[in-house]
């Protein structure tokens, strides 16, 4: 019924946005004039910033390295931990050990000033590869390593060249270790060799805050631009040929990777959360609201008046319902820009996620860029189609104290920051649009 009502509506009447309290009636020559439409931008909307209390960085498919720090988001750093392994445990009896090294291959993701040094070390793990509970890590996820420094680099990155790649020359000890047990047999399989060599942390010089890197993670040894760490070795004979081999120990699975990011926010205006249900509303914290990939803090609306467009009438629906939201000024640019989407989701009052944001027709729904060309940037906004979730909230029996949050799409593997206005005085309020029919 709902469906054939708004497909007549539709094709007889075309209305402008309004205020709350401005009524459209269709001509009573078609149909009964108790229909109307109205268009209602007058909600009491209530923003803030949440903090998940974890999110999960193993198969994330990317290692990410560096330290940042930022007015709006603290001290951020993160550290990556690897379990290796090689599908080939052979090694000639006549060869001659040369050096061992980490590569890490760019997949061409950073955030922050590249252009400044940076230094990782290597350390060896001292602990079996395994999460603490389940069979995942996260954000809050680490690892025990030993103090000794394997390898070491301090670099000017690139990552902007996908073929370039960094070489962490690593402790000669080590290697001509694993070189030796391979060759004797002692280490013949990838147990043996889990037994001897747990694993490598990287790990950035947090002292250094510039800048966070990503590495590529691919888990095959042939696979092109894999990050692994290689065991060169020679072996002589009478021709002239390249006598130079070596041996790749790949990250042995996407599950066997994660990255362990944290931050400080005591120094800024949000400072730290308690737990995962605390809400540091847009009031305190300036008129603003935030987003960081990586880390759990999330942006949150809530819009508790939505239940009272059922007083309007007892027969309604909902034609559209458009949620709308602005970027501060000056807080994004060329190493942090605007994404095109970010990915919505219903939460409830303790801030747990209830589902992905649909639709009225139960597709999923993104919030969209829309981006002024202009210098001044005028007309650079977010949209959300709020139209499933307003029609759940108004025909639902029970009383939904539902909100919503909003992050990157791919908040796993990044830690882009986005921070959102919502102040009435400089007109950049977090705003629902809604088309409503009575009749």
């Amino acid at each position: 019924m709902r469906y054939l009502i708004i497909g007549f509506i539709s094709f007889v009447f075309l209305a402008s946005c309004t205020t709350d309290d401005t009524t459209y009636e269709v001509g009573s020559d078609f149909i009964d004039n108790n229909i109307q439409v109205r268009v209602i931008d007058t909600f009491s909307i209530k923003t803030g910033t949440i903090k998940l209390d974890s999110l999960l960085t193993s198969s994330t498919n990317r290692i990410l390295l560096g330290s940042v720090i930022d007015e709006n988001f603290g001290h951020l750093s993160s550290k990556s931990y690897l379990q290796l392994i090689t599908s080939s445990f052979t090694i000639d009896s006549d060869a001659v050990y040369d050096s061992i090294g980490m590569i890490l291959n760019y997949d061409n993701y950073y955030y922050g000033d590249t252009t400044k040094i940076q230094t990782y070390k290597l350390h060896r793990i001292t602990e079996t590869f395994e999460p603490e509970e389940g069979t995942d890590f996260y954000n809050t996820s680490s690892l025990e390593y030993s103090t000794g420094v394997l390898g070491e680099i301090s670099f000017t990155p690139k990552p902007n060249k996908a073929t370039d790649s960094l070489f962490i020359k690593m402790d000669d000890v080590l290697g001509e270790d694993i070189f030796n047990k391979i060759v004797d047999n002692d280490i013949n399989t990838s147990d043996d060799f889990l037994q001897y060599f747990k694993g490598l942390a990287i790990v950035a010089d947090t002292s250094e805050s510039n800048h966070v890197l990503g590495f590529n993670t691919q888990t095959t040894a042939s696979a092109s631009g894999n990050s692994s760490m290689r065991l060169y070795y020679t072996i002589e004979d009478d021709d002239s040929e390249d006598n130079s081999y070596y041996v790749d120990f790949v990250i042995s699975s996407a599950a066997q990777q994660f990255n362990e990011i944290d931050t400080d926010l005591s120094n800024t205006t949000l400072g730290d959360f308690v737990d995962g249900e605390e809400i540091k509303l847009s009031e305190t914290t300036d008129n603003l609201i935030f987003t960081q990939a990586g880390t759990g803090i999330s942006m949150r609306i809530e819009i508790p008046s939505i239940k009272k467009l059922s007083e309007l009438s007892e027969n309604s629906t909902t034609l559209s319902a458009t949620l709308t939201f602005n970027p501060l000024k000056g807080s994004y640019n060329d190493d942090n820009p605007l994404p095109e989407s970010l990915i919505v989701y219903v939460i409830d009052h303790k801030n747990r996620i209830i589902n992905q944001l649909s639709d009225i027709d139960g597709n999923t729904v993104y919030a969209l860029l829309n981006e002024d060309t202009d210098e001044f940037d005028d007309n650079t906004y977010y949209t959300v189609d709020l139209s499933g979730f307003v029609e759940e909230i108004l025909y639902t029996e029970t009383n939904l104290n539902y909100a919503l949050m909003v992050q990157y799409s791919d908040f796993s593997n990044r830690v882009n920051t986005l921070v959102i206005e919502n102040d009435a005085t400089t007109n950049n309020e977090v705003k629902l649009s809604v088309k409503h029919l009575n009749y």
